[in-house]
């Protein structure tokens, strides 16, 4: 299956447990290894992903994905986001200006999207989660899960599963 990414989180990469459960189920899911860097994120993703394809992210991966969504909407079929780093602000990590563009993320009209939150996540208040969605210029294509989890989101392993068996198969529908 190609055209299919995921984006791992800061402080994971692509042996963690949401990578290493995509990859059993979906082989061909291209995981680059990813560093904490914003920019250096934005870099890897603009050099290697040249063609419509399907993202899923998580936390800072997340993150990822919506600016990635933001600047090239015509290379994003859908996106499944899992705890996206929209509210987390550390000012030793992101500069002014990033913290002002994560403040501003949202989901690009025409770009289905499904997020995932924890209510027991104490990395991404729920708050900034919903705030996205409110931003969002069309929430329609936009399906919104609240779990009982933490920021990890590894409870429920099939939930993302079958979110992203929804999502190829409305891919080979298309």
């Amino acid at each position: 299956m190609k055209n299919l990414y995921f984006l791992h989180g800061m402080e994971s990469s692509p042996k963690g447990t949401k990578a290493q459960l995509l990859k059993k189920h979906y082989p061909d899911c291209i995981i680059p290894h990813l560093p904490p860097d914003l920019k250096k994120r934005d870099k890897i993703l603009n050099d290697l992903v040249k063609t419509p394809s399907w993202l899923i992210g998580s936390s800072l991966g997340g993150l990822s994905a919506l600016f990635f969504a933001m600047d090239k909407p015509h290379l994003v079929k859908e996106m499944i986001l899992l705890a996206p780093a929209v509210g987390f602000f550390d000012s030793q990590l992101f500069s002014a200006e990033e913290q002002d563009r994560i403040h501003s993320t949202y989901v690009p009209n025409g770009i289905n999207c499904t997020i995932f939150a924890g209510t027991r996540d104490n990395v991404i208040p729920l708050e900034s989660i919903l705030d996205l969605i409110a931003r969002s210029p069309s929430r329609t294509g936009i399906t919104f899960h609240k779990l009982d989890d933490d920021h990890s989101l590894n409870r429920y392993p099939d939930k993302l599963l079958e979110s992203v068996q929804k999502m190829v198969d409305q891919r080979s529908d298309s």
